[in-house]
């Protein structure tokens, strides 16, 4: 008998024992209103955990804690600083168990570099700051406030390869426009990492945290500084030289460019869920060789909006979510899968509740997606592998995989959960059915929960 395989006594079932090295990317959903004073935080945070989100992202806004330049930058305390809307968020993480993503980025007016003209297109915050070492003060203090309430994952700033964010991308030199953001990027994400580890050695740092489009613009750009810079040319200027940015993840943001797909141009600029070889090839050249990925904002929107124009029925981002698990789970290189967005508003549409906070089917299918590893048909008698996450069990839960029959399920196969709720088995495919995969037992947050998959097909050839 396989090693962790037992027969369920009387059932004439395999029980497949979830092994230690079963286990997906760690699970996260970005709220991006939760900072916004009008909003309940602490409520935010409790969907969050209970859509089974271990950790949640936030945008933690320098421009809005710090709009006074502070006389002490590392000093959490300075009397210029305003916390409290961050210190509600991180207690009701800690009350749900759930760890923090704080993404730092918004550069205050005090700091910001006069020499960037101002944009009517563009908020001030994405002007990048006069200096770069003024960022990197801001994250020892952060550091300082949370590290001891447990928040050790950070991001230094949010898509910098977009004006956006940080403005300018672009600067005319010897008559055409070169990309000058990579370069001054690396000496934020330096100053940010340095200040960061000297207070928390325990902290881990993303970088990059590109965005996955850009704009070709070699010679001329119809926006000149403000085209975005395509993630793969922004890259490799980030890394370009004898050494590397400081960073311990590489972070991404993969929004799908289309539905999802098997193949991609290999001539195309853009790095999406369905292409990320493209950027770990690259990545893979330089010294940020088997450097792990975080993916920190991916979705599917449900209407077009001016910033994500791809859409799709809420049925058809249930499916896409789950099918984004399966192609991900067994990349262990993948250690963060952040869905972006929790809820709704008229700026963007990918999430998991409408705007009036009713879940759309994709929140059943974030809290435990589960899908066959292989999507075609099958032979009649070919064991399939069933691979999925009850993201709220704890270690030992039991799930079971049940296939329709009739009017009724019944149970094809059980399997363990492993520590972040992973699991695997299979499922003897005689002909075509429909599967679910059920969990009920004991949360990782404590009490009573459970959860029931979206039903996927396991076809087999006739």
């Amino acid at each position: 008998m396989a090693a962790g395989v037992v027969l369920a006594a009387g059932a004439g079932l395999a029980e497949q024992v979830a092994a230690a090295t079963v286990r997906s990317p760690t699970p996260g959903i970005q709220d991006d209103q939760i900072y916004d004073p009008r909003v309940d935080a602490p409520a935010r945070v409790t969907e969050m955990a209970r859509l089974g989100a271990s950790v949640i992202r936030v945008d933690l806004r320098w421009d809005l804690v710090a709009t006074r330049r502070p006389r002490d930058a590392r000093n959490p305390g300075d009397p210029a600083y305003s916390w409290r809307r961050y210190d509600l968020i991180v207690a009701a993480a800690r009350r749900h168990r759930v760890a923090v993503l704080f993404t730092v980025w918004g550069t205050p007016a005090w700091a910001r570099d006069p020499a960037v003209p101002a944009s009517d297109r563009f908020p001030g915050r994405a002007t990048r700051p006069r200096d770069p070492r003024d960022f990197g003060r801001f994250g020892a203090a952060a550091a300082r406030r949370y590290a001891g309430s447990g928040v050790h994952r950070w991001e230094a700033w949010n898509e910098p390869n977009l004006a956006l964010f940080l403005r300018p991308q672009y600067q005319r030199q010897g008559g055409r426009y070169r990309p000058v953001s990579p370069a001054f990027y690396r000496r934020m994400l330096n100053a940010f990492f340095r200040e960061v580890k000297r207070v928390d050695r325990r902290a881990r740092i993303g970088g990059g945290v590109t965005a996955p489009i850009g704009d070709r613009c070699p010679f001329s750009c119809p926006d000149g500084p403000d085209d975005r810079v395509p993630p793969l040319d922004f890259w490799r200027a980030l890394t370009s030289g004898s050494r590397a940015p400081l960073l311990d993840r590489i972070s991404h943001h993969p929004y799908p460019i289309t539905r999802p797909r098997n193949r991609t141009s290999p001539r195309a600029s853009y790095v999406d869920l369905y292409n990320l070889s493209r950027l770990t090839g690259l990545l893979d050249r330089t010294a940020l060789r088997g450097k792990p990925l975080w993916l920190t904002e991916f979705g599917f929107g449900t209407r077009p909006v001016p910033e994500y124009p791809l859409a799709v029925s809420e049925r058809q981002q249930a499916a896409f979510l789950v099918d984004a698990y399966r192609r991900t789970a067994s990349d262990r290189r993948i250690r963060l899968l952040v869905w972006f967005n929790l809820r709704d508003h008229p700026q963007w549409s990918s999430g998991l509740q409408r705007s009036d906070g009713r879940s759309k089917p994709a929140a059943r299918a974030y809290r435990m997606p589960a899908s066959p590893t292989r999507t075609g048909a099958v032979a009649a008698g070919t064991d399939v592998t069933v691979r999925g996450q009850a993201r709220r069990a704890r270690r030992g839960g039991l799930v079971l995989v049940q296939r329709r029959s009739g009017r009724r399920w019944a149970t094809a196969a059980r399997a363990r959960t492993s520590a972040d709720g992973s699991f695997r088995t299979t499922v003897r495919a005689r002909r075509t059915a429909r599967y679910r995969a059920r969990w009920r037992g004991r949360a990782r947050g404590g009490g009573q929960s459970a959860a029931i998959s979206r039903t996927f097909v396991v076809r087999v050839r006739a």
